[in-house]
């Protein structure tokens, strides 16, 4: 029995690390081929030309496509996460509740960010809409996205960090340089959802989780 619960928690550790690391990777190449759109004070003529181009329709959908996968692979890594939270430490399970509500909160605003900045090029691409003729369309889905993860998501994402620093310092379950790291990344990410750095630091920190998951699933019990 011991012996299976072993091999059980090493093989969480990798698959939450390897899950981690494809998520910022998908999520980063995803962020980029969305967000390839006219900036928002530009013409309305360049607007509908650019959504009028198939080839940057294409490029909007694969990027969606890719989100997606991200926000599946963010699940796997957030299962892992919470399996390691509970009963880590203590007195800290409602932390470790927010810490889950919180990433599957984070994941809800990948959702929304996707279907904002892909709703308009998949409709097109697939379900035969017509180019809008109105640009103020595909600036309003643009300002839907961007305002669920850049404001709503980097505040959950910035609990889920926090939280899960708290509960990995008192149970010794992440570095100590990285559970410090953690807390001043969570109240960054937290407090600066209005700008595009948070995105970065949410990144980086999951690279850093990743990694450290990798490298103890083959020695921790």
């Amino acid at each position: 029995m011991a012996v299976t619960r072993t091999e059980g928690a090493r093989t969480g550790l990798m698959a939450g690390g390897i899950a981690a690391i494809v998520f910022a990777v998908l999520f980063v190449v995803g962020f980029l081929l969305t967000s390839d759109t006219p900036d928002g004070d530009e013409s309305d003529l360049k607007w509908v030309r650019y959504f009028a181009d198939s080839g940057h329709r294409r490029m909007i959908v694969t990027g969606a496509i890719l989100l997606t996968l991200a926000a599946v692979a963010f699940l796997i890594f957030l299962g892992v996460l919470r399996e390691r939270l509970r009963g880590a430490a203590p007195g800290s399970e409602w932390v470790s509740t927010i810490a889950f509500a919180s990433g599957i909160a984070f994941v809800a605003m990948i959702g929304v960010f996707t279907v904002g900045k892909g709703a308009v090029a998949a409709g097109i691409t697939f379900g035969d809409n017509p180019v809008p003729r109105d640009a103020t369309i595909m600036r309003s889905f643009e300002s839907l996205g961007f305002g669920g993860l850049l404001l709503f998501g980097a505040g959950f994402a910035g609990l889920l960090i926090f939280t899960t620093s708290i509960v990995s310092g008192r149970g010794a379950l992440l570095p100590g340089w990285l559970v410090v790291a953690g807390y001043v990344v969570g109240v960054i990410v937290f407090l600066g959802g209005l700008l595009f750095f948070p995105i970065i630091l949410i990144v980086l920190w999951m690279l850093a989780v990743g990694i450290v998951m990798l490298s103890r699933s083959g020695t921790t019990a």
